[in-house]
């Protein structure tokens, strides 16, 4: 199939530093996500305008109508709308009614869908850097942040990696960087030992540093696992944990931050280059908002919502100390390192990238959610998407 243009008639340097270093030695933020999906946030409005016929483009993802993250995507793409004066219309299709969530990318590309979910996750190759977020204790822990370090560092490292799938890059929004839920309390690696632990896209390598059995069972099965006995624990964030109920057979909640549960979007590059040009600045900002509100609403927002249900059912709430931390750390060290020998090996700079997490990390780990929205809007970062 021709990949579709989208339906018209239907429907840097110097300078930014200093915005940058302005924004980060700000007072406390003024807005937040809310205030921006309510209209509250000027800075945030394209600063261009497009009186042609109006552009409409289709959004799917895998995800039910009715669950969170539509209804986050739905109230980001209804102010996309608003704010380019209903120049910009993104038509939405959920529930994978026009692809799975494995085939994004193909959707994508093919012209079946113009913007979608496009998980890496799923894919077994294509995407070494990308996926140094899924290696043990690389991904930042606030999620918010951790959406602003990818942001930063994608035009360096993934932009090309989308673009070798023949699409365009959307953006990575972190919904989380998974903890564990078990049946009884874990502090210590030595804790895992011997247990069956479900945890989808853990690799063998960290299973086998922690001595446990990684169970691939399908999330609609994961309760029943858990009830029967076949497995003992959970490794997955509070958008898993309380949809499917694993509060109700696991009682104890371990704050680990082991890899990131991400979010991946991307586009079809016909899609984009049919934009009228006036439109494409405001489609391009929309993603990096996009992201971050997906982010917190998912990351911040419900892991506060998730911590009052799990007080409510009884859940032992484990926070490990920072010599517990460092053991979890020193135990999955190797599988870190075995990782970025591989990709050097194969001409990547998986050091380089590393250094650059950490980095920014470092230069954000103080930032409230909105502060990091603050320079989400003000300081939005150049080079996701072709001019």
């Amino acid at each position: 199939m021709n990949a579709r243009r989208p339906r018209i008639s239907r429907l840097a340097g110097l300078a930014g530093a200093v915005a940058l270093s302005a924004a980060l030695a700000a007072p406390a933020c003024a807005y937040s996500t809310e205030d921006w999906l309510t209209d509250k946030v000027e800075a945030a409005r394209p600063k261009t305008a497009w009186s042609g016929a109006p552009a409409k483009l289709r959004f799917s993802s895998p995800n039910p109508a009715a669950s969170l993250v539509p209804k986050i995507w739905g109230r980001g793409f209804q102010w996309l709308t608003r704010a380019t004066d209903g120049k910009l219309v993104i038509e939405e299709f959920h529930g994978g009614t026009l692809h799975a969530a494995a085939d994004g990318w193909r959707a994508v590309r093919s012209g079946v869908t113009e913007y979608a979910t496009c998980y890496t996750s799923y894919e077994a190759s294509g995407f070494p850097l990308h996926k140094a977020i899924e290696v043990p204790f690389v991904t930042p822990e606030n999620p918010v942040v951790a959406t602003r370090v990818i942001q930063e560092l994608a035009p360096k490292y993934f932009v090309k990696e989308w673009g070798g799938r023949g699409v365009l890059y959307g953006y990575t929004a972190i919904a989380g960087v998974s903890d564990i839920m078990s049946k009884k309390p874990i502090r210590k690696p030595e804790d895992l030992k011997g247990l069956r632990v479900i945890a989808q896209g853990f690799s063998p390598e960290a299973a086998q540093a922690l001595g446990m059995v990684t169970l691939n069972i399908p999330f609609p099965e994961i309760y029943t696992a858990m009830q029967q006995g076949v497995a003992d624990a959970v490794i997955w964030v509070d958008p898993g944990f309380v949809p499917f109920k694993i509060y109700e057979l696991a009682k104890y909640h371990t704050a680990l931050g082991l890899t990131a549960q991400h979010i991946d979007t991307c586009i079809n590059r016909s899609a984009w280059q049919g934009l009228p040009a006036p439109l494409k600045p405001a489609f391009a900002h929309f993603q990096q908002l996009m992201g971050h509100a997906v982010s917190q609403g998912i990351g911040v927002d419900f892991r506060a919502r998730a911590r009052e249900i799990y007080a409510q059912n009884g859940v032992t709430m484990i926070a490990l100390t920072p010599e517990e931390r460092a053991a979890w750390r020193a135990a999955l060290k190797p599988v870190q390192d075995k990782w970025v020998a591989e990709q050097k090996a194969a001409g990547l700079p998986a050091d380089e990238l590393l250094a650059d997490i950490r980095r920014l990390e470092a230069k954000y780990r103080n930032l409230s959610p909105d502060e990091v929205f603050r320079l989400t809007v003000e300081s939005p970062v150049d080079g996701l998407l072709p001019k």
